[in-house]
């Protein structure tokens, strides 16, 4: 989904950051869940599975010893009623040596389990060999009166047995087979209040349910169906039921007999719940690019949420205006979804659903409110708030699944972390920078990539203090923030981080991460990129030697080429690379001042515009902290506006200087540092330098071209 997208100025920086020293891709803020629900209930499609796990640890539970669940899984469910009948006789057949659940039917306990798993097993070889289309019953078939003898034995310890439910299910099965539905009913009626609670009550139930069918109890059968959860038995009551039908169209037809059906949560889910991550990842989330197939589906949903509101039903219509409300927003009405959410507000009554509206709430608000003090200090209240939802539901399996790789991606691995890096990231942030509010803006961009992070503290510190490369500071969604702004702005909001003034800048700052250090050498960074060097000199000298040597640039070798040269070669800066450049690129301006002999100051020139040249080429990471790593970037840093505006100063630079040389010895000098060989011997034939050009004729004049 596509919140209020990152503004084309704020977005158009994200590549330098993003790439750094070969870090993974961010996690967008709208890859994150946003729609959320939880306690979502059992698929009943897939129901089959799920009462087998149930039936298994039911049997481990009656057992009274320690018996595996894969032990009894293929016991109940693999075993043939030959191998059972064998188990009876005191035979154990190789497939059940060593497998405890086949011991335990063999002891004097386990008796009665062993009894009822070969009429289990009987009851359903025969209902099998009933539906064989090579069958056909007579008066006097064995199967018949098999399938008999099963249904009144099953029905007769159904009546205070101990394993009362399991029989009570043969028994229907059987006489479902034989068809006699009344039977059924009769049975039903007098075993009922017997049996206890569970999955095996209701499945027995569905049987029940449509006993009542071929008896054309219609109602009554959908009144039983819904008591067994059985979704598909209660949808085939209808007439209008096909199996071709959407998923919205079954939803709608089960909405008209069973309003308030549990199963409309994980419905919901399943459609609204994973929108974010299934749009293509190589175009932005729109409405009018999202996939047919789906974009219809959602229409249909829509209208489905609209018909359950308007509608006088036990619906849950906290849960259909929530689905609304994203479904609106979806579509780009914001100012809809708003009216939807306070329906969704007003009628909530399950604390789950009501946490996640809040978090619908922060985010509607922050793309329909108009922004300014009012606003912000609800916004302080709704993120208190927030923060306190990430620290007291995080558990033990999202500190296990935070490791180092899901930290440098900024992927999704906690819900409460992904709304917030969400709705600040993906609106608040780029609403704030679009309207000047830089330093809340960077304030919040903070918080948001640190507040999960600083809960889980031993991962980033890894990140930070061992010996390979700290992906995360300087790729993080706030370190690309910084990376779009100017010096000023970075500066402004240092001082807040260091000297907050207000209730709500304390907030922020107790949640994010204001590493001196850190904040001044990226200032310093940026004011290298601006080429304001004396300010780029005075907060990169706050950076502690241990702090650049622990950077990455610093790491992978990219401040080792000489930025004073015209050739590559290694430059020897001792460690602290940034700020000697800058304290020379100082020195060179204020020489250039004060110079007064012209060819000195012209050689002045040329060194300064060397510097700002190659600090935007061959020795990028002066002023970058990526470049090269990203195919397709978002910005060219050879044709960026910072860049084109540094090589432009160094062209000036460079023209000066040769117009202000009086010294042809200095000129000639000049542009033998620069390989301009054609020039040094039509111009100045009688230098030093023409000297040595013609004494290399074949090395300098084939080999290099004029400059």
């Amino acid at each position: 989904m596509k919140y209020v997208r990152f503004i084309a100025a704020f977005s158009l920086f994200f590549a330098s950051f993003n790439a750094f020293a070969c870090s993974p891709s961010l996690c967008s803020p709208s890859e994150y869940y946003l729609f959320h629900l939880v306690n979502l209930p059992d698929d009943p499609e897939s129901s089959y599975n799920l009462n087998s796990q149930q039936n298994c640890q039911l049997w481990q539970q009656q057992a009274y010893v320690m018996i595996s669940l894969e032990d009894i899984y293929q016991v109940v469910y693999k075993y043939n009623l030959q191998t059972l009948t064998d188990l009876k006789n005191g035979k154990i057949p190789p497939c059940a040596r060593g497998n405890r659940m086949a011991q335990w039917l063999t002891t004097n306990s386990g008796k009665e389990a062993l009894d009822f798993l070969i009429l289990a097993k009987n009851c359903e070889w025969l209902r099998r060999e009933s539906l064989s289309p090579w069958y056909y019953p007579s008066k006097e078939d064995p199967v018949r009166y098999s399938l008999n003898e099963v249904a009144e034995t099953a029905r007769e310890k159904a009546k205070g047995y101990y394993y009362a439910d399991r029989y009570a299910l043969q028994a229907v099965r059987a006489m479902t087979s034989l068809r006699q539905y009344e039977d059924i009913i009769s049975f039903w009626n007098e075993i009922e209040k017997q049996l206890p609670d569970g999955f095996l009550k209701q499945m027995t139930l569905s049987y029940v349910a449509g006993a009542y069918v071929h008896l054309d109890n219609v109602e009554l059968a959908k009144s039983y169906y819904k008591l067994a959860n059985d979704l598909n038995g209660l949808l085939e009551c209808d007439l209008r039921y096909r199996s071709g039908m959407s998923r919205v169209e079954k939803m709608e037809l089960l909405y008209e007999v069973y309003p308030d059906c549990p199963v409309f949560r994980l419905r919901l889910w399943e459609i609204l719940g994973k929108v974010e991550p299934d749009r293509n990842w190589e175009d932005d989330w729109r409405w009018d690019l999202y996939r047919d197939g789906e974009r219809a589906e959602i229409d249909q949903l829509a209208l489905l949420c609209d018909k359950v509101l308007s509608e006088d039903t036990e619906a849950d219509k906290a849960l259909w205006a929530y689905a609304a409300t994203y479904i609106a927003h979806l579509k780009g009405d914001d100012n809809k979804a708003d009216q939807y959410l306070k329906t969704a507000e007003r009628t909530v009554k399950d604390k789950n659903l009501e946490e996640s509206i809040k978090v619908m709430r922060i985010f509607i608000d922050a793309q329909i409110s108009t922004y300014g003090k009012a606003y912000e200090q609800k916004l302080f209240t709704q993120l208190r708030w927030l923060q306190e939802k990430i620290e007291q539901d995080i558990d033990q399996k999202t500190i296990d699944g935070f490791d180092l790789y899901n930290l440098i991606g900024s992927f999704s691995c906690y819900y409460w972390n992904d709304a917030m890096r969400c709705i600040l990231l993906g609106t608040v942030c780029p609403k704030m920078i679009e309207q000047g509010n830089t330093t809340l803006a960077l304030q919040l961009a903070n918080m948001s990539s640190y507040s999960l992070p600083n809960e889980i503290p031993t991962v980033l510190a890894e990140c930070r203090k061992d010996h390979s490369f700290n992906y995360y500071d300087y790729c993080c969604h706030f370190a690309e923030m910084m990376d779009s702004l100017s010096a000023n702005a970075l500066i402004a909001y240092t001082e807040v981080a260091q000297k907050p003034r207000t209730e709500f800048q304390r907030f922020l700052n107790s949640h994010s991460y204001s590493d001196s250090d850190y904040l001044n050498e990226i200032i310093g960074t940026h004011c290298l990129r601006e080429m304001r060097y004396a300010d780029a000199e005075h907060y990169l000298s706050k950076v502690s030697f241990d702090y650049f040597i622990r950077t990455n640039v610093y790491k992978e070798g990219f401040l080792n080429n000489d930025p004073f040269s015209v050739s590559r070669r290694r430059w020897n800066h001792g460690g602290d690379a940034k700020l000697q450049f800058a304290k020379t690129m100082n020195m060179l301006e204020c020489e250039i001042a004060a110079a007064t002999n012209p060819n000195q100051k012209a050689m002045l020139m040329i060194d300064l515009g060397l510097g700002i040249r190659n600090s935007f080429n061959r020795c990028w990471a002066l002023t970058q902290y990526g470049r090269g790593w990203v195919d397709d970037s978002a910005y060219d840093w050879e044709t960026g506006g910072l860049t084109c505006q540094a090589m432009k100063r160094a062209e000036q630079l460079f023209s000066k200087a040769f117009s202000t040389f009086t010294d042809d010895e200095y000129a000639a000098q000049a542009q033998l540092l620069f390989c301009n060989f054609r020039t040094i011997e039509e111009r100045y034939p009688k230098t030093l330098a023409a000297d040595i050009v013609r004494g290399h004729c074949d090395y300098y004049i084939d080999y290099h071209g004029e400059r």
